[in-house]
């Protein structure tokens, strides 16, 4: 058995690290945010920046860094000052709130990109990587088994689950309808969490038993360090890490990228200089390394709109 000290220490270590900071940006880069729909700063005016980073949990050095090298590049290319603030939610994602009061957000739910966009915003640019982005189903490894997950144990009582089936090794093919599966995904009603259920009802008739974590990141640490025998939700960037490790990926579903976004009424120009400015970044940039992709590119406002109808269409 685990104890429950470390399912807390697992689960909720960046609570605190999180709460330090949100006072931190509150302090120094608070910005005036106005109820109703964004417009674009009158000429002149200081641009705001918006970072809603959704529920991936990273260090307040490394928002900032991102944060203030994507002002400094706005701020050039429209001879403006940029003051930025960033956010964590589920809530803006889901109700499209993260744009009230910017001029300009950087967006990393896809979800919120598509809800902006319907409500005239207009998409800047689209971040790229090596490799599809979307969600993946990963699964501990069954030992001596290859092509089988591992599912169910005494490990899942770090979770809380105190009625957990046997472990037992199951074909990738048959996971969908084991009764040893339990699914672990972030904050219920977030992004990874909806795309999981839809992609789960793809295989099955039902949902497994669901398990929620705070944070996205969080499912992979809580995976490797009890080795609890669940199946995670995560990005392609952690599955192409976990693969290579010995791990088992069951399932992939693509997802738009992360994106630039402008507020209606922003002038196709300041638009143009920005994209501009971005497209023409190349992979070494500071900017670029600091978010860990390859560059930017114009990227397609359809194919958002076209994953909030799949969302929101029925099983």
């Amino acid at each position: 058995m685990f104890p429950m000290a470390l399912k807390r220490n697992v689960l909720n270590r960046c609570a605190t690290s999180l709460h330090s900071f949100g006072l931190l940006l509150v302090a120094v880069f608070a910005l005036a945010a106005q109820p109703g729909t964004a417009m674009a700063a009158p000429a002149g005016a200081n641009l705001t920046l918006g970072i809603e980073n959704g529920l991936v949990q990273e260090s307040a050095v490394e928002v900032g860094t991102t944060a203030q090298s994507l002002a400094d590049l706005i701020g050039n290319a429209t001879g403006r000052k940029v003051i930025w603030e960033a956010r964590y939610s589920t809530a803006a994602a889901n109700h499209g709130a993260g744009g009230q009061g910017f001029d300009f957000m950087f967006s990393k739910p896809a979800n919120l990109t598509a809800t902006l966009l319907a409500k005239g915003w207009h998409l800047v640019a689209v971040a790229k990587l090596p490799i599809e982005f979307g969600t993946d189903f990963i699964a501990q490894p069954c030992p001596g088994k290859p092509g089988e997950a591992l599912l169910g144990g005494p490990t899942l009582a770090v979770l809380g689950v105190q009625d957990a089936p046997a472990a037992t090794c199951v074909p990738v093919a048959q996971i969908w309808k084991s009764p040893s599966a339990i699914l672990l995904t972030p904050a219920k009603g977030s992004l990874i969490d909806k795309v999981a259920s839809k992609l789960w009802l793809e295989h099955a008739s039902t949902l497994p038993r669901i398990v929620h974590v705070e944070y996205q990141n969080a499912i992979t640490g809580f995976m490797q360090t009890t080795r609890a025998a669940v199946i995670g939700a995560v990005t392609p960037m952690i599955s192409k890490t976990w693969k290579a490790e010995g791990g088992v990926v069951l399932a992939h579903q693509a997802l738009p990228f992360w994106a630039l976004l402008a507020a209606p009424g922003t002038s196709p120009d300041a638009v143009d200089k920005v994209r501009a400015a971005l497209v023409a970044t190349g992979r070494d940039s500071f900017l670029n390394k600091s978010l860990h992709i390859d560059g930017w590119e114009n990227g397609n406002p359809k194919t958002y709109a076209e994953l909030l109808r799949w969302l929101d269409a029925k099983p």
